[in-house]
């Protein structure tokens, strides 16, 4: 009987590689947009040559997309059993909270939506994964729901597409405003997203995006 072809798996130093150098990408887009980055810089900062970047990727706009498909598969991870549906989905929704005022990745984020509105193979691109992430986030609202987590009220799309437009505004709220006191508040409106989230039953409490958001506290309101 004969064998079967086995399929070639990637070194961990081929792997390690490839991580360093889309981390250079964010680095280098970040600091100076998608126009005016260039392969030679980005070559120059991964110490690597520049034909070898364009072996493996053609051109920059083939560079930068694996680079956000990569960042995007981070945050579609397979079901993780140490964790119920609800804390998963609130360590995704944080993790729009930056660590730190000059956060790579986000500002990198940044540059492709707005390259992308010059460019429609980027937009699509961009398009394709953030509807995979609303996906995901569907499937874990739909699962706390079923675990009890979560009102059954809900609606699982509504709800997750809500709360990924609100986590993105907070994500550009805190680039306009890259300090600490912008990640705290910001950090703040989650948390009391989350807990009116969890507070709402059957009965008489909101059912959809549009009113969850009307239940935030507003200034000089103390929250119920």
């Amino acid at each position: 009987m004969a064998k079967t072809a086995k399929k070639p798996q990637k070194r961990p130093g081929r792997i390690a590689r490839r991580a360093e150098l889309l981390t250079t990408v964010y680095k280098v887009v970040s600091e100076f947009g998608i126009d005016a980055a260039s392969m030679r810089q980005i070559a120059t900062r991964a110490k690597v040559s520049t034909g070898t970047i364009n072996y493996h990727f053609k051109n920059k706009e083939k560079l930068v997309m694996q680079a956000l498909e990569a960042a995007y598969q981070m945050v579609l991870p397979e079901a993780d059993s140490t964790h119920t549906p609800l804390d998963r989905l609130k360590g995704f929704a944080f993790g729009y909270i930056l660590h730190e005022p000059n956060d790579r990745f986000w500002r990198f984020w940044m540059n492709y939506t707005v390259y992308g509105s010059r460019n429609e193979e980027l937009r699509n691109h961009q398009v394709h994964w953030f509807k995979k992430q609303q996906s995901f986030w569907t499937k874990l609202v739909r699962e706390a729901v079923k675990e009890g987590e979560l009102p059954s009220a809900l609606d699982p799309a509504d709800t997750a597409e809500q709360l990924l437009i609100f986590t993105h505004g907070l994500m550009v709220r805190q680039i306009l405003q890259p300090d600490k006191k912008s990640q705290a508040h910001c950090r703040r409106f989650l948390e009391r997203y989350f807990a009116r989230l969890e507070a709402g039953s059957d009965a008489g409490k909101p059912k959809n995006g549009a009113e969850q958001i009307a239940m935030l506290p507003r200034r000089g309101k103390a929250a119920a």
